[in-house]
């Protein structure tokens, strides 16, 4: 007799397999339940009889379909449409013991609507991840093929549980990307929120704080990681800036998206050509006498500026919009932890401003007499001093007696800011650290109480869009 296969490239295959060798696995179980009774001298046919017919009537539980190997299907994103996609939300919501890769080599899909009026981004992919997360007890992990090495031990944990499991990956092995290999394609939408990574473990805990998580992703505060740019201009000088990584960058690296982006010549260079991110931060407000640009490097590893269409941007602000959802879900810029911590602030500021009056000093009497004068010098010694003027808005402070204790500053640098015997934080050290991490520790803040002031470093870089980010927190 042939040992049963548990590998299968379709999940139609996978189900009917399961279906047909249930019955058997049910006898086995129900062969081995007895065993046990008996050799701990506990089996009472008259009791137990009645008992083991109607085993396995219902299927069986987690507890013994742990004793036989779970269900590996290996399938392709293009290949889930019709009945290969309904059998697989059949799997996922009765919780089979199956594993299930999904496997998406082109992301940049056409939408089918409106020509190419649309980007759809692993639109099959993330639909399928967003359905099994909503099944509540399917183990889901999705993410780039070349960050897998780094997942390796969520993959074994998704493998391991009970249950169902979905594996999301994008291998970056699809589209028109020339020479560029995999591995980097797949990073660079990992990269650009257009294939971001997460995982959701229903084992984890009752709550989406401990089952969701997002910490993979590069900055996953932001909404497009910015790195460090430098480059050597015409006349050989180092430059540097800051560049964010959206969308349009991976884009960009597509050749059916070709048509949407023109180079600029360097002649035409001027200050009406402005970089993607900056364009995407002020889609409220909107600039349309900038036009929005890319970076790109050609083949003669020159520097070139790349103008792009609305098409782009329009699909950009869908990426970010979806991202700013995920981030949500893993408690990042969560609005209602936003909205009750602002009603909180309103309501401490309300009582510190009573507090305040009810302890103001009251202005004393004119004296009617010598005597009475130096009756009331003694209290007027003791009268409240002053209050401490507050810090200078040059000088980098943190209001501590406000302080959570939310750990965002100390995690940023523990050298900068450190914890008082109340366990809320203060600056101890203002120089040992950057202006950027003041900044971005000020950001972080759940309750903004941390004042960047001004840098001290007048030669950091980036100092200017530093010092706007700093504003509102003065």
């Amino acid at each position: 007799m042939q040992p049963y296969s548990f590998l299968f490239d379709n999940c139609a295959s996978a189900l009917a397999a399961y279906r047909e060798r249930l019955p058997k696995a049910i006898e086995l179980a129900r062969a081995i339940a007895i065993a046990e009774l008996e050799i701990e001298g506990q089996y009472n046919e008259a009791r137990h009889d009645a008992l083991f017919a109607e085993f396995g009537a219902d299927g069986l539980d987690a507890q013994e379909m742990a004793r036989f190997p779970d269900y590996l299907v290996c399938v392709g994103a293009a290949r889930l449409q019709g009945a290969e996609n309904e059998t697989l939300m059949e799997i996922l919501s009765a919780g089979l013991p199956m594993k299930v890769l999904v496997q998406t080599d082109d992301i940049l899909e056409d939408s089918g609507v409106g020509g190419d009026a649309h980007v759809a981004l692993g639109l099959r992919s993330k639909q399928l991840a967003n359905m099994a997360i909503g099944l509540n007890d399917v183990y889901v992990l999705q993410a780039s093929g070349s960050h897998l090495y780094q997942f390796r031990e969520r993959i074994l944990k998704g493998l391991a549980c009970a249950g169902p499991a979905l594996f999301s990956v994008y291998s970056g092995a699809g589209g028109k990307t020339g020479d560029l290999p995999p591995y980097l394609n797949a990073a660079a939408a990992m990269e650009a929120r257009a294939f971001p990574a997460f995982t959701y473990d229903p084992a984890a805990g009752a709550n989406w704080a401990a089952r969701f998580s997002l910490e993979a992703n590069s900055q996953v505060d932001s909404d497009w990681p910015v790195q460090r740019f430098a480059y050597e201009d015409e006349n050989h000088q180092r430059v540097e800036s800051d560049v964010a990584f959206t969308l349009v960058d991976f884009v960009a690296c597509d050749s059916r998206f070709a048509k949407h982006l023109a180079r600029v010549p360097r002649v035409k260079w001027n200050g009406s050509l402005i970089p993607v991110g900056e364009r995407l931060s002020h889609e409220a407000q909107g600039v349309p006498e900038k036009v929005p640009c890319i970076l790109m490097v050609d083949r003669e590893n020159l520097l070139q500026k790349v103008i792009v269409d609305d098409k782009l941007i329009r699909a950009a602000l869908r990426c970010r919009d979806a991202w700013h959802s995920l981030q949500e879900l893993g408690g990042i810029h969560n609005s209602h932890a936003e909205r009750l911590l602002a009603r909180a602030r309103k309501t401490w500021e309300e009582q510190e401003q009573k507090s305040a009056a009810a302890s103001a000093p009251q202005p004393a009497p004119a004296p009617e007499s010598k005597a009475a004068a130096t009756a009331a010098a003694p209290a007027a010694a003791a009268a409240p001093a002053e209050p401490e003027a507050a810090p200078s808005s040059d000088d980098a402070y943190i209001e501590t007696a406000r302080c959570t204790t939310c750990n965002e500053c100390t995690q940023i640098n523990d050298k900068m800011f450190a914890y008082d015997e109340n366990k809320q934080a203060h600056i101890v050290n203002v120089d040992a650290g950057t202006y950027r991490q003041l900044v971005e520790a000020a950001e972080s803040c759940q309750v903004a109480i941390i004042h960047p002031g001004k840098p001290r470093n007048p030669n950091e870089p980036g100092l200017e869009d530093l010092l706007k980010r700093a504003e509102g927190f003065r």
